[in-house]
């Protein structure tokens, strides 16, 4: 039987390096690679979808790459971008990571990750009853997955619609015009 290594925040932080994306993982801080241009123009044109999304409902907040949430296996990740609603903190916001998985993650699949790394995020997901839009922009497809739900698939000129997310809509033409 193995032990899991308790880390606390400041050790955590003290682990990475400035300007680099970490998690933490199986009781090992993971360094992210570093993206390409394309994969940010992708983030930022989605990241502003969510928050006008967030702008127009109040009770949600969005998030980019940064913000660490806690996953009900006790890895601490960092998706592209996060949609959560505002009740999960129960008052003032942490100054540290979120002690809950967020409600929907975006994950822009790189050409750096590999598919253990992959299956292993979105096994963290799927314990934590997460709902997963895996974008992909090669193919120019999103993935969803939503707990209970078969996969579904997007392409443009389609908009991503979730189930779950009311008024939700995700313009795909415009995420991937490059």
């Amino acid at each position: 039987m193995t032990t899991k290594t308790i880390l606390s925040w400041e050790e955590f932080l003290a682990a990475g390096k400035e300007g680099h994306k970490s998690e933490w993982v199986d009781g090992e801080v993971i360094m992210m690679s570093p993206v390409n241009i394309r994969h940010e123009i992708i983030l930022a044109r989605l990241i502003a979808s969510l928050v006008a999304f967030c702008n127009a409902h109040p009770d949600w907040l969005c998030v980019p790459s940064n913000a660490v949430f806690t996953m009900a296996s006790g890895n601490w990740r960092c998706p592209d971008a996060s949609l959560f609603r505002r009740e999960r903190f129960r008052g003032e916001i942490p100054r540290t990571k979120a002690d809950f998985a967020p409600d929907v993650a975006f994950e822009i699949l790189s050409p750096s990750g590999t598919p253990s790394i992959l299956q292993r995020k979105r096994q963290d997901y799927q314990e934590s009853g997460v709902i997963q839009v895996w974008i992909d922009p090669e193919k120019r497809l999103v993935e969803l997955v939503e707990p209970g739900r078969p996969l579904q698939y997007f392409q443009a000129p389609q908009a991503l619609l979730i189930g779950g997310i009311p008024d939700f809509g995700l313009e795909l033409e415009n995420l991937f015009a490059l």
